[in-house]
């Protein structure tokens, strides 16, 4: 397993974390799911860095939709850029 990929395992477990405390910490899962959403979407560009491929690019892509769908209908906005 390489740095990138053992990183990417590691970013996953923390994201999960995240949303756990985040979720307990607002008493809604809500609170948690977009950092969690976007620790996850981390852990997939780790992965694309590691092993970039056909495979990676469409799990990365994958990741980003299901990301931008499930924060559109919470009704929340995704950062905007300065």
């Amino acid at each position: 397993m390489t740095v990138l990929l053992a990183a990417a395992v590691l970013v996953s477990a923390l994201g999960l974390l995240a949303g756990v405390v985040g979720a307990v910490a607002t008493g809604t899962a809500r609170g948690g799911l977009p950092i969690m959403l976007d620790l996850w979407t981390a852990a997939g560009l780790l992965r694309l860095a590691s092993s970039p491929g056909w495979s990676s690019i469409g799990a990365a892509g994958a990741l980003v939709l299901v990301r931008r769908l499930v924060l559109l209908s919470l009704g929340s906005r995704p950062p905007q850029r300065a």
